[in-house]
């Protein structure tokens, strides 16, 4: 879920932004997760035949339809658990996500 919401929320697309922005998650871990959503077809593996080699991540169709989930599942937390996001760098939903719960 992490690694989706920062694919949505702060557009990140490279091994090396996940592994930096994902507290607690090492190289093997990361890279079976992305593994898991790219065979599920949740995230697209692209290759870019560069020196160096550049591989991006980008969300499916598949994927994309998730936000909405991703969306609710913060304001759920935001509603009932709202220290979860006391040490986070957003403080707010609306911040976080770049909408009002209330629009959801």
């Amino acid at each position: 879920m992490l690694i989706l919401r920062n694919m949505i929320y702060s557009k990140q697309k490279h091994f090396n932004e996940f592994l930096n922005s994902i507290e607690g998650i090492n190289l093997n871990t990361l890279s079976t997760r992305l593994r898991e959503m790219e065979k599920n077809q949740l995230i697209e593996r692209r290759i870019f035949h560069e020196i160096p080699v550049r591989i991006e991540y980008t969300l499916t169709e598949k994927g994309k339809d998730l936000i909405p989930i991703i969306e609710q599942m913060g304001a759920f937390s935001m509603k009932h658990a709202p220290e979860i996001f006391k040490n986070s760098k957003a403080s707010s939903f609306q911040e976080l996500c770049g909408r009002d719960p209330a629009s959801l």
